[in-house]
């Protein structure tokens, strides 16, 4: 591999990470339509169990926003320990990275907010267009959503599941 290839990895590898950070902007700012549309490819998929399933850009923006605003209306994402492939091609990638968040999240059947840790990971595809990386698609896997107050975690497949 030459040295402008590799430097072009490298690149490529940053440009993702910082798409990682503007996407946990993007949701901690409640889905702002304005931060998460640019963030996704106009048939991007985005899925996570007890959660969403949500398709295409414009589905991503209209469904994420009452998820953010609502279910979860206060959240600060720490992305951490990104593990970002470039294809050959240099124009898709696979990232994971690990998820640790602290949020105010409203109980099924609605009431006060109950703060709340959630940790688990984001498996994504990405797709370089116009030069700009983008998210094809984001696989969350929870694996921790428990209150903060109590006294033993809460592992979880899902917010509302007895797993």
């Amino acid at each position: 591999m030459s040295i402008e290839e590799r430097l072009q990895r490298l690149e490529d590898i940053e440009a993702i990470n910082q798409l990682i950070a503007r996407y946990a902007q993007a949701v901690d700012h409640n889905g702002d339509p304005a931060l998460v549309e640019p963030l996704f490819t106009e048939d991007a998929v985005w899925h996570c169990d007890g959660i969403g399933h949500w398709e295409t850009r414009a589905g991503i923006i209209r469904d994420i926003r009452p998820n953010c605003t609502t279910f979860m209306p206060w959240a600060m994402h720490y992305m951490t320990q990104p593990v970002v492939e470039v294809a050959a091609d240099g124009l898709h990638a696979t990232s994971n990275h690990y998820l640790w968040e602290l949020a105010k999240v409203t109980p099924e059947g609605g009431g006060p907010t109950q703060d709340t840790w959630v940790g688990g990971w984001y498996d994504s595809q990405l797709r370089k267009e116009g030069g700009a990386w983008k998210f094809a698609r984001i696989d969350l896997t929870l694996k921790l959503f428990s209150p903060a107050d109590g006294r033993a975690w809460e592992t979880r497949i899902s917010p509302w599941s007895s797993d």
